[in-house]
Order: C-alpha cells, then sequence, then structure tokens
C-alpha cells in the first residue's frame, strides 16, 4: 500500500537471496490505502492493519508467506480505525500495532495472537503517551521499542514492551538522540536494531539512524547507518540476520529509492537493486 498521488494497493516482494524488489500483484492489498501497521509471525503470515484512503479505516489484510497472496482477514481487523501507526511482533506468538491517529492521537495498542490471526485491544500494551508515527522494532524474542513520533510535537521518547507480559513502559535510555517520526526500523533480530531517517521539527526531512543495541536496550545515534537522502514514511523489513532495508518514502515528494543496511557493519548504502517498482511513500513491510 502507500500514497503515490492517489492511494495505492500495490505490494512489493524483495528477494532475500539477491535484494531485488519486484512488483507482487498477488500480494497487493484488498483495499488501497496509506499509513498501515505491519508485523508478521516471521513464518507463517504477514499482516497489515488499518491506514487511511481518504476514511480512516480498521480494515487488516493477511499475506500468506508460502504463496505471496494477501487478502482481507476481518478476525484481525485493529479495534479503532485509525493510521500513521506502527507494528511489531516477537515473532512467534503475538504482534502489536502501536499508537496512531484516529482524528485524535493515540497511546493505543493491539495485539494479534498469530495463532488464530485475531486482533483486540491490548491496555497494558499502550503507550507510555500519545503519539502517531512511532518508528517500531523488535529483537524477535524478549522485547519491542516504539521510538520517537509525533505528540502535538516531535519526541525522541523510547517506550519498550516486554513480550513474556505484554505489557508497554518508558525506557528512557532507548529514547531517540533527535526528536523524530515517520522513520523505518529495521533489526537483525539479536543484537542490534536500527531506526532510520524520518521527520523532525519544523518538518525537517533527516537521514539520521539511531541504533539500539538490545542487550542493554540503549540507542544511540550511528552516523554510518544514515540514510543516502533526506526521507520520511518509507517501509522498513529485514532478513533478520544479514540486511535490512528502507524502501521507497517521500523526500519532498514520492521515491521508490532503496537503502540498505548491512548489519555485521552497520553500514548504510543506496541499492538501486532493491527500490520499488513504483514511487510511494506509507506503505509498511514485513517478513
Amino acid at each position: 500500500g502507500g500514497y503515490s498521488g492517489a492511494y495505492v494497493a500495490t505490494a512489493d516482494r524483495i528477494t532475500f537471496s539477491t535484494s531485488a524488489t519486484a512488483a507482487s500483484t498477488v500480494s497487493n492489498l484488498s483495499q488501497a490505502r496509506a499509513y498501515p501497521a505491519g508485523m508478521s509471525d516471521g513464518a507463517v503470515y504477514g499482516y497489515t492493519l488499518g491506514g487511511t484512503d481518504g476514511t480512516i479505516r480498521s480494515t487488516a489484510d493477511r499475506t500468506t508467506f508460502s504463496t505471496g497472496a494477501t487478502a482481507a482477514s476481518t478476525v484481525s481487523n485493529v479495534s479503532q480505525a485509525r493510521y500513521v501507526f506502527s507494528g511489531f511482533s516477537d515473532g512467534a506468538v503475538y504482534g502489536y500495532a502501536m499508537g496512531g491517529y484516529s482524528g485524535a492521537i493515540l497511546a493505543t495498542a493491539d495485539r494479534i495472537t498469530f495463532s488464530t490471526s485475531v486482533t483486540a485491544a491490548s491496555t497494558i500494551s499502550n503507550l507510555s503517551a500519545v503519539r502517531y508515527g512511532p518508528i517500531t522494532i523488535s529483537d524477535g524474542a524478549i522485547y519491542g521499542y516504539a521510538l520517537g513520533g509525533y505528540s502535538g510535537a516531535y519526541v525522541a521518547t523510547g517506550d519498550r514492551t516486554a513480550f513474556s507480559t505484554g505489557t508497554t513502559a518508558a525506557s528512557t535510555i532507548s529514547n531517540l538522540s533527535t526528536v523524530r517520526s515517520s522513520g523505518a526500523g529495521v533489526s537483525d533480530n539479536a543484537v542490534y536494531g536500527y531506526s532510520i531517517g524520518g521527520e523532525s521539527t519544523g518538518g525537517t526531512l533527516v537521514t539520521t539512524t539511531d541504533r539500539v543495541t538490545f542487550s542493554t536496550s540503549s540507542t544511540a545515534a550511528s552516523t554510518v547507518s544514515n540514510l543516502s537522502q533526506a526521507k520520511q514514511l518509507q517501509s522498513g523489513v529485514s532478513d533478520g540476520v544479514v540486511y535490512g532495508y528502507a524502501l521507497g518514502g517521500s523526500s519532498g515528494a514520492a521515491v521508490a529509492t532503496a537503502d540498505r543496511t548491512t548489519f555485521s557493519t552497520g553500514a548504510t548504502a543506496a541499492y538501486t537493486a532493491a527500490n520499488l517498482s513504483q514511487a510511494r511513500f506509507g506503505g509498511t513491510g514485513f517478513s
């Protein structure tokens, strides 16, 4: 999904062995929309939740990894229609959709149970403060993080969700190095997670990247991981081992540009083979 001058249902699929991205029409959303939340169980299904097509939606789509096919999944609909929110998962049992905007800025969290695909409100998982556009990442086992966002002003706030309990609380050591929202999040699912780009005070687009060290939950600027181009509202996906990707986005206009982060070094660089098939922003990514 996303926006390219109009709301689109378009899906692209990246082949991790080659880093090549191509359109995947069987994976298109059931309804054109932008600014949804995405998450995955890492094995069977990926989910695209909520968004807007001019009307704020609670709609959910489910992508079956074995076929790449996407279809509406009404049991997965979010508890409250909203957009400009973000998702992460523990990679096995639950996925979480955090914050967003419904006509007001929200702290709301929904939790999807992967065994049934059912989504429901999870008040213990709510953000510590209302905001939209948080950058979300997960270590895939213990914690998920919602970093930064917009709450009436751009914020650096870090929240951490403990997967063992589903409880979310502020984690000040995880705060971003600068206030910003609407970047991409990627993770190697073991050592580091990256919050890449976004929009900061005054609507300034940034290349800034921060890296979370999962063993300590500490976040710090990582200049070698900065984007090749300042942009926001890009889609983040990761193979969880070797590379993470920030795809598309807005640099003032919709772009198809891809950047690839090499997890062994933390270095990010433009990677044209991974460019989207269509310039767009405000989509979501999962793998």
